[in-house]
C-alpha cells in the first residue's frame, strides 16, 4: 500500500531563522508514511494498519510492518495526498475517528516535516471484534 510516486523525494522548505542553508534536506515518501501510520496508530479506535495483500501472510511469517497501510502521493505543488487503510475497533464511531485521524495526521506532519498536507482519507479496512 505504501507506494513511492515519482523518483524525485519531497524537499523540505529552507529554514525561516534567516541563516543561510547549508544544502537541501530531502524525505523519503517512507518517512511520511510512517509518520502518518504511527500517528494514527495513537487515535483510539484504532486496532492496526491495513494491508490488504498478503495480510493473513503478514501476521503468520513475520510482524507487520505498520506504514504498510498508507500510500503516499506527491501533487505537482509538492503538497500530499495521503490514503490510510485502517482496522477499527468494533463498536467505534466511524466518522468522529476518521476525522481525529484526519487532524492528527495532518498535523503531525505539518509539525515534524513543515510539509503541506492536501488531502488526508481514511479507509475502514477491517473491524476487529475482540
Amino acid at each position: 500500500m505504501n507506494e513511492t510516486v515519482g523518483a524525485a523525494s519531497l524537499q523540505l522548505a529552507a529554514p525561516e531563522d534567516g541563516r543561510p542553508t547549508l544544502g537541501a534536506v530531502r524525505v523519503a515518501n517512507e518517512v511520511v508514511a510512517w509518520i502518518a501510520a504511527l500517528t494514527a496508530l495513537q487515535v483510539d479506535g484504532i486496532a492496526a494498519m491495513y494491508h490488504p495483500s498478503g495480510q493473513q501472510i503478514d501476521r503468520i511469517l513475520r510482524r507487520p510492518v505498520a506504514h504498510r497501510g498508507v500510500r503516499v502521493d506527491v501533487r505537482e505543488d509538492q503538497s500530499l495526498r495521503l490514503d490510510l487503510y485502517i482496522a477499527m475497533h468494533a463498536g467505534g464511531n466511524v466518522p468522529q475517528v476518521g476525522a481525529d485521524v484526519q487532524r492528527r495526521v495532518a498535523d503531525a506532519i505539518d509539525r515534524m516535516l513543515g510539509l503541506r498536507v492536501r488531502e488526508v482519507n481514511v479507509f475502514v479496512s477491517e473491524v476487529v471484534f475482540s
